[in-house]
């Protein structure tokens, strides 16, 4: 997308955010709240906003209104385009006006490094015929990857190789490999493997013989020396056993473990039974799991223990599993994969055969020799996508709204209109036949779509679905023609999904009324869940981020079943007894439970749950696909109880709310389990027990109440067997409810000054206590922790001149300061932090507290997510001044968020470098260099060519004193390669010129 065209779009939001205009004397400052900068006049081309609004009016109308000239959105073409159909749509089926398509979309955070394409995956690499765009005095050869033309997935290939050396134990010629695999996988293997395969330490090295022997971890070679060097000469052999000898080993960051598992011997032998009891609990988990979370996850779910010797040598089952180290040096932290998983890919021919079986969201096969491909999902983590219709949960009929999919449908449809008006010989089909593909012309005779035929009615009425846009209509027999060859290369726009948590009761009238309402007709996010294979419907989660607060379609829709009668109706100045204090938070809500038919009913329940669980000897209910919005089961000292998942940090490490509780937790994936199926309607009705409450008359300071003041409260309120409430006041806000109450801790009489309110703001140890200050922090100007150094120069070392690297850019500033991260080890950073959350979450309910000066190197909470990070001052107000080193980002945190980085944190290497634009000779950037800059790099996957390593002046306590200069090419085009540096070239030179 152009810079034009995304300034567009970003107006367009602006304008239909407002349906009474916006002043262009306001505009600017509109658009800058939006976007966080203004519109860049001058890089357009224009000096003045009006004479660029006039060059859009596909974007923006001007009208004078009471003598002011105003800017509204102009209709969009696209969105116009579909609301008529859905219009059109609604109409015949109900009488009234039709719904009006929401178009406003807030952009949902979702994982960075999932917005472009998957880490551990290589970038297509520049291809070599854009050498000349370098200086001549660069080099020009292609780095640690070569000169690929074309993105493989590299983790599947390693697999792939992986069983393929098994397979072939007495060694495989280089020259052999690509023929065998071939053969082997039904795919040709990309010619990049080759020359990578050397570089895959994790798998094989090359040997002083110049041999690679396959291995999950390091082996020495002990093969005969080819008489040639070439490297289709060589030999490719799976792993000999080891020798008792030990080898010696150089330090290196690598995904394997420091030492060789022991040899399989006959005694080592797993069982049949164990073996499939171990593939089954893989299959559930195809993400990944823990192997330290294998024994007790094994334990749970068969009632056996796990065997030990297992885990102490993972070379046992190498055939079930693929192992993987992302945590350099520490064996413990393996994580097991499924080497036996389904490949995704298909070939042409399995393509075509498979969108032919696979019915249509009409329900029908396709009837006919030829058909389109299927239709391939978006990359984007949280695709737009209009819902058309929804007959059950379980179908749900969507189109996805964009580049690739919408745009490129609107323009078959321009060219049907071209090409059957051009022609007069188009005549009307005779003998239409169901399952047919036909093209359809509009009652008007001004559209042309396709469409396939569903039902032939009589006289002269044929019932048509609309293929790419989700919805069937009458129309009469005249309107159909024959649907030329050349309009099949676009695939189907219109598919159905599944929403998931909705299974059971996907067709019940009020999840169908919620979805009418919040669903259909509205331009939506969609999640889409893992695993999801190209021939599966995809199991969608929708978002509505319409408004300021996230909507979860899926969960609201299971809440309207939700029986609010069995909850204790909530009176003002009504007293309730046998009340239990649950959770005490910091910012002064206390969750509580009261009497009801609600708590009774759920008691009852979870009792039936742990007899199933005691019986239960299957995997059937592991959560194999978690989601934010899922109600399930975990474990709350050591009885079941009801969670909903409130966030993913990753595949396998989540946030979850004991939602009768108000108990937030965060634990791993293993952790949970599905509610039982004879249950799951009997849970569902009964709605969340804990009540948000407040205590009336108690203030919370800022930055909440200190950890001994949580705690204090804890053990006044918590646990008591004689507690009562008396309800102050009721608010209301976004269907959620706050209680203020008065509580009662053992008192006969419900007089206000018997209560825990009176008596905490009395008493003197509680106002101490909760407006104590941490002082723990301790100001000084500490020396930086320079042992780190080391590790992060470790890092360095992997980008040396000329070499090509695949980055990550989370931060640009300009082309004169930005961060990059190594993209191929973006995966260990994620596992990382996951097992920072799991341990600091636990840490902070011990109310730690930490010492901490300028300089230091700790762990730090942000937003909802645990960061490396360096202090770089401490603020008077009681936040701290951090830097991240693994994201290059400066943050203000609260002082009690911070906490000590422990060793086993500190062995990866800090991921953000710093970086400057090669080929650029000015080093003041405008605003307009820097916003295009920002465009084009920020969060985005690149290609990096590094042209040298520079030392500078050590700064700000900063860890290393290195900067790298770089080029940076990005080919997320197939066959084009876009070099940032010759953009802001061509644009200082239009400015120039137009100076």
């Amino acid at each position: 997308m152009s810079d034009s065209e995304s300034i567009g779009k970003m107006l367009r939001s602006v304008l239909q955010s407002s349906k009474a205009g916006v002043s262009i004397d306001s505009l600017q400052s509109e658009y800058r709240s939006l976007c966080g900068e203004s519109i860049p006049l001058k890089k357009l081309g224009y000096s003045e906003l009006e004479d660029f609004l006039q060059s859009i009016p596909s974007v923006v109308r001007l009208e004078y209104r009471m003598g002011e000239l105003k800017c509204f959105a102009a209709v969009c073409r696209e969105t116009a385009h579909i609301a008529e159909l859905v219009a059109r749509q609604k109409s015949s089926k109900k009488s009234g006006h039709s719904q009006v398509v929401n178009c406003r979309m807030r952009f949902k955070p979702s994982n960075p490094y999932m917005l472009n394409m998957r880490p551990r995956s290589s970038l297509r690499q520049p291809s070599a015929g854009d050498a000349y765009k370098w200086p001549s005095h660069f080099p020009t050869h292609g780095g640690n990857r070569g000169c690929s033309s074309s993105v493989y997935d590299v983790e599947l290939v390693r697999r792939r190789i992986t069983q393929l050396l098994e397979k072939y134990c007495s060694g495989l010629w280089m020259s052999k490999i690509s023929e065998v695999y071939s053969k082997m996988f039904n795919q040709t293997l990309h010619p990049q493997v080759l020359t990578d395969l050397e570089q895959w330490t994790y798998i094989c090295e090359e040997s002083n013989s110049h041999l690679l022997s396959l291995s999950v971890v390091i082996w020495p070679s002990q093969v005969e020396k080819p008489s040639s060097n070439n490297r289709a000469d060589r030999l490719v052999y799976p792993p000999l056993p080891p020798k008792p000898s030990i080898v010696p080993r150089s330090v290196t960051f690598s995904s394997t473990p420091d030492s060789a598992p022991p040899s399989k011997s006959s005694d080592e032998v797993v069982s049949a039974e164990v073996r499939q009891r171990i593939k089954e609990l893989l299959s559930m988990y195809s993400l990944g799991v823990w192997a330290h979370a294998l024994p007790k996850l094994f334990m749970d779910t068969y009632k056996t223990p796990f065997p030990e010797n297992v885990l102490d040598n993972l070379s046992l089952l190498m055939d079930m599993w693929t192992v993987e180290y992302p945590i350099p040096h520490d064996k413990s932290k393996a994580i097991l994969y499924n080497s036996s998983r389904t490949d995704t890919e298909t070939t042409d021919g399995q393509e075509s055969q498979q969108c032919r079986s696979h019915p249509l969201p009409s329900g029908l096969e396709v009837v006919g020799a030829e058909i389109p491909p299927r239709l391939v999902l978006p990359s984007e983590h949280y695709p737009s996508v209009l819902v058309t219709e929804a007959k059950s949960s379980n179908t749900v009929t969507i189109r996805y709204v964009g580049e690739n999919y919408s745009n490129a449908q609107q323009y078959l449809e321009d060219a049907m209109c071209s090409f059957y008006s051009q022609d007069s010989n188009h005549h009307p089909l005779s003998n239409p036949v169901v399952g047919q593909l036909v093209a359809v012309r509009g009652e008007d005779g001004d559209e042309l779509v396709r469409a396939q035929v569903m039902e032939i009615r009589a006289p002269n009425k044929v019932k048509v679905y609309y293929v790419d846009h989700g919805f069937s209509l009458e129309t009469s027999g005249i309107n159909l023609l024959e649907l030329h060859q050349d309009f099949l290369s676009l695939p189907f726009q219109a598919t159905n999904v599944r929403l998931a948590g909705l299974e059971t009761f996907s067709s019940h009238p009020l999840v169908l009324s919620s979805l009418e309402k919040l669903a259909v007709g509205k331009i939506l996010l969609m999640e889409t869940l893992e695993p999801c294979q190209q021939i599966d419907m995809p199991v969608a989660v929708l978002y509505d981020t319409s408004e300021d607060d996230d909507i979860n379609i899926n969960s609201a829709c299971l809440k309207t079943l939700q029986d609010n009668t069995m909850n204790n109706p909530l009176t003002l100045n009504v007293a309730y007894q046998d009340v239990c204090v649950t959770n005490v938070c910091a910012n002064g809500i206390i969750y509580c439970q009261l009497p009801s038919r609600g708590t009774a009913r759920l008691s009852k329940l979870l009792e039936k749950t742990e007899a199933f669980f005691t019986t239960q000897r299957t995997s059937e209910s592991l959560v194999s696909r978690p989601f934010s919005g899922k109600f399930c089961l975990a474990r709350h000292k050591g009885k079941w109880s009801r969670v909903e998942i409130t966030n993913m940090f990753n595949h396998r490490v989540l946030e979850i709310l004991f939602i009768d509780m108000g108990i937030p937790a965060t634990l791993e994936v293993t952790d949970l389990r599905e509610i039982p199926p004879l249950l799951v309607k009997d849970f569902t009705i009964i709605p969340p027990q804990a009540i948000k409450c407040r205590l009336a008359d108690l203030k919370v300071p800022e930055g909440d109440w200190s950890p001994e003041a949580v705690l204090w409260m804890k053990e006044a309120v918590m646990g008591s067997a004689d507690c009562k409430m008396k309800i102050l006041k009721l608010d209301e806000h976004k269907a959620e409810q706050l209680v203020y109450t008065h509580l009662f801790i053992g008192a006969e009489s419900l007089e206000l000054d018997k209560s825990i309110n009176h008596q905490l703001t009395q008493s003197e140890l509680w106002q101490k206590l909760a407006t104590q200050t941490n002082n723990t922090i301790c100001i000084s100007n500490g020396k930086t922790e320079k042992a780190l150094c080391y590790v992060h120069l470790i890092l360095l070392l992997f980008f040396q001149p000329g070499q090509n690297m695949d980055v990550f850019v989370p931060v640009a500033c300009h082309p004169g300061y930005f961060v990059l991260q190594p993209w191929q080890d973006l995966h260990k950073l994620m596992v990382l932090m996951g097992e920072m959350i799991l341990y600091y979450n636990q840490l902070c309910k011990t109310n730690t507290t930490t010492h901490v000066q300028r300089g230091d190197v700790c762990a730090a909470r942000i937003e909802k997510n645990w960061h490396r990070v360096q202090v770089r001052g401490i603020l008077s107000n009681g936040l701290v001044s951090v830097y991240e080193l693994d994201h290059g980002k400066r943050e203000q945190v609260h002082r009690n968020l911070i906490q000590p980085l422990i060793e086993e944190f500190r062995q990866l290497p800090f991921q953000a470098v710093t970086a400057q634009l090669a080929g650029m000779t000015q080093h003041q950037w405008t605003e307009e260099a820097s916003i295009l800059f920002r465009n084009h790099v920020e969060k985005r996957a690149l290609v990096a060519q590094v042209e040298s390593v520079q030392e500078v002046s050590e700064v700000n306590d900063e860890l290393w004193g290195r900067r790298l200069t770089v080029y940076l090419v990005d080919t997320a085009t197939e066959d084009k390669d876009l070099w940032i540096h010759t953009i802001l070239a061509d644009m200082d030179s239009e400015m120039s010129s137009a100076a």
